[in-house]
């Protein structure tokens, strides 16, 4: 071949390499502009981050749990929320537990204890274990135990409550207050510095504390001064307790 047709030739390659080139960005171009379209502009500074719904932060799950096996509940719960559950061998049964919207562990935990609680079982926390337990054991098992100036928490979980009187007798309160507890749990009377201990759920704790706190109040009576002008004061005040 000569000189003339190798230029020819060489021509020619570069003629189809710029052509391909020239089509390949062709094609590139747009979808790199497209790419960059599609991003969020970036945050402005000292600008917020989007929050997220507190459900979404939470893992927050949906329970359905029909005519369920007790112990396949209680332990699907345990694993949801990290809590370490023991299930006494006379929890025996089925529930329902399910929820219309998501919740989060805590309310989890919270709608277990309600469920267990109309099948007549309940959880006895101790240390980093609970127990499933028999209502009418529960208060066996140990479990929360508030003073005299501390308050119930809230919940269908089991608390034991200690009452100090200041005015009314604790014996006396005993049968006011036995039929407002359930028939499982207990109310005792010490009448020696004048307490009540009473194990129950702890949202009737809260009423039955604001019970006694409206019972027990200081007695008044009005106490009115009446000037004696044409009399002993001392046989006037004689005559009027015979009339009383």
């Amino acid at each position: 071949m000569g000189t003339s047709g190798r230029r020819s030739v060489l021509f020619r390659s570069i003629a189809l390499a710029c052509a391909t080139l020239v089509a390949t960005t062709s094609i590139i171009t747009p979808a790199v502009a497209q790419t960059s379209r599609a991003k969020p502009p970036p945050p402005r500074a000292g600008s917020a981050p989007a929050q997220q719904p507190a459900a979404s932060r939470e893992d927050a799950v949906l329970l359905n749990f029909v005519n369920a096996d007790i112990d396949a509940v209680v332990r699907a719960i345990g694993q949801y929320t990290g809590r370490n559950f023991v299930i006494d061998p006379r929890v025996k049964g089925t529930l329902s537990l399910s929820t219309e919207r998501p919740v989060t562990r805590q309310q989890a935990y919270d709608q277990l204890l309600t469920a267990l609680r109309l099948q007549g079982f309940t959880i006895v926390q101790t240390g980093n274990v609970a127990r499933v337990v028999p209502e009418a054991d529960a208060k066996l098992q140990g479990g929360t135990v508030v003073g005299p100036r501390g308050a119930a928490p809230s919940g269908d979980q089991l608390v034991t409550q200690v009452f100090r009187l200041q005015y009314e007798s604790a014996t006396a309160m005993v049968p006011i207050l036995r039929p407002l507890i359930a028939p499982n749990n207990t109310i005792s009377a010490y009448p020696q510095n004048n307490t009540l201990v009473i194990t129950d759920y702890a949202d009737n704790l809260r009423r039955i504390q604001r019970i006694i706190e409206s019972i027990d109040t200081a007695a008044t009576s009005d106490v009115e001064i009446i000037p004696v002008k044409n009399g002993l004061a001392l046989e006037i005040a004689t005559v009027v307790n015979r009339v009383l």
